[in-house]
């Protein structure tokens, strides 16, 4: 006999309850509450950044631009052309004008004017922006409480595709050669594409964001081999070594990332990883684990995760396989039963944190959180309400500042997601709280009485 599923807690709400909940929700000038309560001064942030416009002919503050382009990401406006026809409102130009700082603002920015800009700033300018909202949610100290083990910022990383093209875009493409079958004939296509590697650092279980990010790209079109994701990794975690030296960091990936150049580089700064182990990856280590808990060696802990499974591991396999990294190596499996099939599922990890009974179910979950974590914070860029693999234009440097500017934008919009009433007492989705918001800034009129509450309203709870 099949159990009837619980209704979700909105099912359970009446209109009218809803629509009393709706009314809570001030919309953009919540959005405004929080940008002021977290990142105050990030219209200053936006303009000391490097202008590289003629100082002669500016109409715009850069903080007009960057804000306009974050508003566009947070409203799911996919375009620049549906951006300028969308945001062509009083409301919102008194709003732009309020959040940028910029009093002498008459008209919304040209969507042409933001790209000529973005074609020419340095994304170097975003990335340290970015890292300065970044910086100034640590210091908060609302967040203590998801970092691993009581220690350890959780950061993940993980690669993907965003723009694909059939003939080459630029000298930086990266270039693969797809081989078809066309009237009994092999040929070989080439096809150009743009990549990105991302490293997510976890605030709390919603609020997944973007910490800094390092482009896959060729540095010129004569190369003879494209640059790869492991190159760019090592770019990265160097970097997140200089910039941020004194942050105690827990590193995890998937298995492309258990390599003993990857945990060097973790050794060299002091941090800690949790990597995805697979026997095609470290075959020796992986041979050594099973011959260890083969053996007896390994200990064991039952009922561990909302399954109830088991959990095994081993410290320093290191020993036995002849290794230089220390690796500490887990395990965690459960049996599902649909249908009267039954299937075991089965996840492996290397670290470098000693294991205990203690913390082992901790870690299997920090483990198992990666993986949805890396699916869910890339699937709900490209298919939910940013869509990034949209070409908002053809210049390189231009789709660079972009992409940061859309990562901006989501640390904005994961605090805010947090924050709604909407989420919170209805459970609305993402793509209709996005919408909400959208309708907001085009018909809500921010009031001197919505800024004096703002500079008042001091404390946020967070989900």
């Amino acid at each position: 006999m099949k159990k009837k599923k619980m209704k979700k807690k909105s099912d359970w709400l009446t209109k009218e309850k809803k629509r009393r909940a709706k009314k809570k929700d001030r919309g953009i000038v919540d959005v405004m509450m929080l940008m002021r309560h977290f990142f105050k001064e990030l219209p200053q942030w936006l303009n000391e950044m490097a202008d590289p416009r003629n100082l002669s002919y500016i109409t715009y503050s850069q903080s007009d631009l960057v804000l306009m382009g974050i508003l566009k990401n947070m409203c799911a406006v996919k375009s620049m052309r549906s951006m300028e026809e969308t945001f062509n409102e009083q409301q919102c130009i008194d709003t732009l004008r309020l959040l940028s700082g910029d009093r002498g603002l008459m008209e919304m920015p040209h969507a042409d004017t933001l790209n000529y800009y973005l074609e020419r700033l340095s994304p170097a300018c975003l990335a340290d922006v970015r890292k300065k909202m970044v910086k100034s949610l640590i210091r908060k100290k609302s967040f203590y409480h998801s970092r691993l083990l009581g220690k350890y910022w959780r950061i993940i990383i993980d690669g993907t595709g965003l723009f694909y093209f059939r003939e080459k875009h630029c000298e930086n493409c990266l270039v693969t050669t797809i081989v078809r079958e066309e009237e009994g004939k092999e040929v070989k296509i080439k096809r150009y594409y743009h990549k990105v590697l991302e490293a997510k650092l976890v605030l709390a279980p919603g609020i997944i964001i973007s910490l800094d990010t390092e482009f896959i790209e060729n540095e010129n079109e004569d190369v003879s081999k494209n640059d790869c994701e492991m190159n760019a990794a090592k770019r990265l975690l160097d970097r997140l070594g200089k910039e941020y030296p004194r942050l105690p960091i827990c590193l995890q990936g998937d298995a492309l990332y258990a390599a003993e150049p990857v945990m060097e580089i973790c050794r060299n700064h002091k941090w800690r990883y949790i990597l995805t182990q697979k026997a095609t990856r470290q075959k020796i280590l992986a041979e050594s684990y099973e011959w260890i808990a083969g053996g007896g060696g390994a200990e064991r802990a039952e009922g561990l995760g909302k399954e109830k499974g088991m959990g095994e591991y081993v410290n320093h396999v290191e020993e036995t396989a002849g290794k230089k990294e220390e690796a500490n190596m887990y395990r965690y499996w459960y049996e599902t039963n649909e249908s009267g099939k039954k299937e075991t599922h089965e996840f492996q990890w290397i670290t470098n944190i000693e294991l205990t009974k203690r913390n082992l179910e901790e870690m299997i979950e920090a483990g198992r959180g990666r993986w949805k974590i890396e699916n869910e914070g890339f699937n709900n860029q490209k298919n939910g309400i940013y869509d990034i693999e949209h070409l908002n234009s053809r210049d390189s440097n231009a789709m660079k500042n972009h992409y940061l500017i859309t990562q901006i934008a989501d640390i904005v919009m994961q605090i805010y997601l947090s924050f709604s009433p909407l989420r919170k007492e209805i459970g609305q989705s993402i793509k209709n709280t996005s919408s909400w918001l959208l309708e907001s800034f085009r018909r809500h009129t921010v009031t001197d009485e919505d800024v004096s509450y703002i500079s008042r309203y001091t404390t946020v709870y967070l989900e």
